[in-house]
């Protein structure tokens, strides 16, 4: 072989190579269900209150994690949640599958109660097909909690969960612009007071689940405990210091993309998601699921 070909192989070979650790790259950032635990303590939950586990997960986007969501699955189950909150967008609307949802749904009931809200990519779909959705989730054992709020039971202590559509945060985007600028809507803090209104005043702990972080200051204002959030996908694109780089309703550089946030009284936990939908793939951002330990 003379040296224009060998140099030519080498070429082939190294860019070979070079394909082949960019899609094992690119898969483990995509595909590799990462586990956040924090810590919640509050001191007006009872002596015996015991430790009490959270599971957050979000922003599946119609994509699949192991053949009929195994691996979601089993992440979550080794959790050993009490409960299971789902804060939006199980669905796509540009690459819809349903089965995807529902194979995660039907996995994650058998594992602990669930609840959960929907997202702006669910409200982008047809609004019978998302209702009949919406309607298989409930006959499956799913809590359906769209402006809703219920009480359930843990350890005979009582805690509400309260679910903020996207069906409120859309009319309240849309009632927020006035004149060509956008002023601070009151639908939120209506909707919210009404929510509240609901609740039971016995309980020791009140949940939050609202799929966009960006009004936490409105879901703040009632000093509900735990807010959960997910929708800005961790920012998609994250620096090595985990700066997110948009997020919808945020714009560049985002504030609210991952993590806990403390407001007032309340807590807000923002899950970086599972799937993608804009872009088609994440950068330094794994896909995540949020495990919250609440104690006294």
């Amino acid at each position: 072989m003379d040296d224009s070909k060998r140099k030519t192989a080498i070429k082939i070979a190294a860019a070979t190579t070079g394909a082949y650790a960019l899609g094992r790259f690119l898969r483990w950032n995509n595909k590799s269900i990462v586990t956040t635990e924090y810590m919640y303590k509050n001191e007006k939950l009872p002596d015996d209150f015991g430790r009490f586990r959270i599971a957050q997960v979000s922003d599946i986007q119609s994509e699949y994690f192991g053949q009929e969501q195994s691996d979601l699955i089993d992440a979550v189950q080794k959790t050993e949640p009490d409960v299971i909150v789902v804060t939006g967008d199980l669905l796509d609307r540009n690459h819809t599958l349903y089965n995807a949802a529902l194979d995660a749904m039907v996995g994650l009931i058998a594992i602990a109660p669930v609840y959960y809200i929907n997202g702006n990519h669910e409200l982008a779909l047809p609004e019978d097909d998302s209702w009949s959705f919406y309607r298989v989730l409930e006959d499956i054992g799913i809590h359906v909690i769209f402006d809703k709020t219920e009480t359930f039971e843990f350890q005979g202590t009582k805690i509400n969960m309260i679910g903020l559509s996207e069906y409120t945060l859309y009319f309240a985007k849309e009632e927020g612009w006035k004149n060509g600028e956008y002023l601070e809507p009151d639908v939120i803090r209506r909707q919210l007071d009404d929510l509240c209104a609901e609740k039971d005043d016995d309980a020791v702990l009140n949940i939050l689940l609202a799929h966009e972080p960006q009004y936490i200051r409105h879901y703040a204002r009632r000093g509900i405990d735990i807010i959960f959030s997910g929708h800005a996908h961790g920012g998609q694109f994250r620096m090595p210091n985990g700066q997110g780089l948009y997020a919808p309703g945020q714009g560049v550089l985002p504030w609210l993309t991952s993590g806990a946030h403390q407001m007032g009284q309340s807590t807000m936990y923002i899950s970086r998601g599972l799937g993608n939908s804009i872009f088609p793939f994440r950068l330094n951002n794994r896909p995540e699921i949020v495990v919250v330990n609440v104690e006294k």
